[in-house]
């Protein structure tokens, strides 16, 4: 079942300054299944986070259309649910507060709502820090905590605009592990965007890679890695080097068009 489709997608802002528009989005096309992690790679400045905002219904599209579980998205909504790169947690609510505060609005009563934020909490690693505030727990840990609030409304798409970027490497790729664990137990959509070439390939089963801007799909490249995964296992593995040469030909090929067709990817990889 297709849980996200984007169809023709356009985005054009006028410049506050000069008066002229920009085309921040040309023509993005492509689907999520139910189940599925897809991320989003591009030139810095394609618009990636454009189109994930225009899903989560932040931005109004100027062209195109975004469906979610077949209803056409209109503005913010219960069946999407984002985790920022900055935490964006109440500092004045507990971890448990934070975790639960979205099934309060809905009116659910709170020892289920307790009961279930304790099994995210679980989840992710949290469990012992129900009392804890925001304040008190470290960088990674907040960010998993941003991770348990989202999947525990348990909505139908999860957007993930570079959660990790701003953590150190040694953690990043701790929580990357961890993302992985949680989304092979759970299933939840995920929509996650990423500057990151390895990270992608590491986390996703597709890849969506976007031009420079006004942006359109260049190539979705599927990752033929066997999951559950591990940075150890995945590193060592050729589909992991291939995936990763190909998608930097794709990027290479677009900050340079006179570089012509990429050759097949070989054994080399990078980010």
């Amino acid at each position: 079942m297709t849980a996200l489709v984007i169809e023709g997608l356009e985005k054009v802002y006028t410049d506050a300054y000069s008066g002229e528009e920009v085309v921040a989005i040309g023509d993005v096309s492509f689907t999520v299944e139910q189940g599925e992690f897809v991320s989003v790679l591009g030139p810095s400045g394609c618009g990636k986070t454009t189109v994930l905002n225009a899903v989560a219904g932040f931005v109004d599209p100027t062209g195109g259309e975004v469906r979610v579980d077949g209803h056409e998205v209109r503005g913010p909504g219960p069946d999407r649910g984002v985790v920022f790169q900055s935490h964006a947690l109440f500092p004045w609510k507990t971890v448990l507060g934070n975790v639960t505060f979205g099934l309060r609005v809905q009116g659910i009563r709170r020892r289920e709502r307790e009961e279930r934020g304790r099994e995210f909490l679980e989840l992710v690693g949290l469990d012992g820090f129900e009392r804890r505030y925001p304040h008190e727990l470290s960088g990674g840990m907040q960010q998993r905590l941003g991770v348990a609030r989202v999947l525990t409304n348990e909505p139908a798409v999860m957007l993930m605009d570079e959660p990790f970027a701003s953590i150190d490497a040694q953690t990043r790729r701790r929580l990357q592990e961890d993302l992985t664990r949680i989304f092979e137990k759970r299933r939840p959509t995920v929509f996650f965007v990423t500057h990151d070439i390895d990270e992608a390939v590491f986390l996703s089963d597709r890849i969506v890679v976007l031009s420079h801007r006004p942006s359109s799909v260049q190539e979705i490249v599927p990752v033929d890695l066997p999951r559950p995964r591990t940075w150890r296992a995945a590193v060592d593995a050729p589909a992991f080097r291939d995936t990763v040469a190909r998608i930097n030909d794709l990027l290479r090929v677009d900050e340079d068009p006179e570089a012509g067709e990429p050759e097949p990817a070989g054994g080399g990889a990078g980010a």
